[in-house]
């Protein structure tokens, strides 16, 4: 049997490689809540690896309450949570999230820039608390793992092939990428036809995207 080609320069094995990860950022809750639960529960099952709720510094709803609540209509995806800078005293937050982390079996996470991420992991140490990059930069870090990073929604099959190859040679952990149908459609065609693999644990790698305008979600 003849010995396997070297790898290429540079190349990552294959062991050492995993899926990159699609949050969604879903849009504010409508004045029919049922459907906006529905479409939730549509990319949960379609795949998605999280649903981030950002209400925005004002939010017409207590986004706690709407992930508790979103908790109970899905079963896979992480909550990731944008919290105003106005939040209720230590204690309640602390019971708050406590309640959200058990109705959501674990899956409740926060994102919120660097001072407030440290604050919270005070009073929730087993929540994890994503770090806002900007100004430094677009996206969020997840503790342990690596950047999410924000993108447009998919144009399309190719567009979509190319953002996620692209994300996974950039060793971006996840895309968090707005709600709409091109994106429910992609997650819908699988695993095999649009993921792609990145390094584990790249070192100190550098995203450069466009920036996003986060709009206010809740």
């Amino acid at each position: 049997m003849s010995p396997s080609p070297p790898a290429p320069s540079g190349a990552v094995p294959a062991a050492a490689r995993r899926a990159v990860r699609v949050g969604v950022l879903l849009p504010r809750l409508p004045e029919e809540p049922g459907a906006w639960f529905a479409e939730c529960a549509a990319y949960d099952s379609a795949g998605a690896d999280a649903l981030w709720l950002d209400g925005g510094p004002d939010p017409a709803h207590d986004v706690l309450a709407l992930a508790a609540a979103l908790a109970t209509a899905t079963s896979r995806a992480k909550l990731v949570v944008a919290l105003p800078d106005t939040v209720p005293q230590a204690a309640l937050l602390a019971r708050a999230l406590a309640t959200v982390v058990l109705l959501s079996a674990g899956r409740l996470a926060l994102a919120a820039d660097s001072r407030r991420c440290a604050e919270l992991v005070a009073v929730a140490p087993k929540v994890p608390a994503f770090r806002r990059l900007a100004p430094a930069g677009p996206g969020y870090e997840e503790p342990g793992a690596g950047r999410w990073t924000p993108v447009a929604a998919p144009a399309g099959p190719d567009a979509w092939r190319a953002a996620l190859a692209g994300a996974a040679e950039r060793g971006v952990h996840g895309l968090v990428v707005p709600a709409g149908q091109p994106l429910l459609e992609a997650l819908r065609r699988g695993p095999g036809a649009e993921r792609h693999t990145r390094p584990s644990r790249p070192a100190r790698a550098r995203v450069t995207t466009e920036r996003q305008t986060t709009r206010g979600s809740s």
